[in-house]
């Protein structure tokens, strides 16, 4: 049993997606296969209900409404069709869960937004670009790296013989000199 949860934990930590609360409205970005192709719908709407923490059957339920009809989705967090999850604002709630939303209509269904909440949504979300940027230069910089001692290794691999020639030139000459020098 030990190996099935280390097996589950480690597919829950590649899966890190930002932090999120009922009444956030977000961008769920998921595979669709259709026939033979696949594509990438991104749902957006307000969570009205997050189940099971950060366990592997964790859910979270996604309402929009478009044009007076109302879409609710449930997708489990750590599906492999799940690709990513954008928290596109804050808003403001009183409940764990949202249910109320279903029965009101027009304004009463709007959520006040948490503009608080929402700029530090979005610097947490420049600080993560920040930070992948900042990985890439270094990849590259390693990968810079290791080319210039590469070449440096081929260079002494090739660099030795070109010595010892040099040394043995120098050395006729070198006694050459001393010999001049003597008398």
């Amino acid at each position: 049993m030990n190996s099935v949860f280390s097996i589950t934990q480690e597919k829950l930590k590649k899966n890190s997606y930002p932090e999120f609360r009922v009444g956030d409205v977000v961008r769920v970005h998921r595979r669709v296969k259709e026939g033979n192709k696949e594509r990438v719908q991104i749902i957006e709407g307000t969570i009205i209900a997050h189940k099971h923490g950060n366990q592997p059957g964790a859910t979270i339920t996604v309402r929009r409404v478009t044009l007076g009809v109302a879409v609710e989705l449930v997708l489990p967090l750590y599906s492999p069709h799940t690709e990513k999850i954008k928290v596109v604002k804050r808003q403001k709630t009183r409940q764990a869960k949202l249910y109320y939303l279903r029965k009101s209509k027009g304004k009463k269904s709007k959520l006040r937004e948490n503009i608080e909440g929402t700029k530090r949504v979005k610097e947490q979300e420049e600080k993560r670009k920040a930070e992948k940027a900042k990985a890439a230069e270094e990849k590259k910089a390693e990968k810079a790296k290791e080319k210039a001692q590469k070449e440096k290794e081929e260079k002494l691999e090739e660099a030795p013989e070109s010595d010892n020639i040099k040394v043995e030139k120098e050395k006729p000459e070198e006694t050459a000199e001393k010999e001049t020098e003597t008398k």
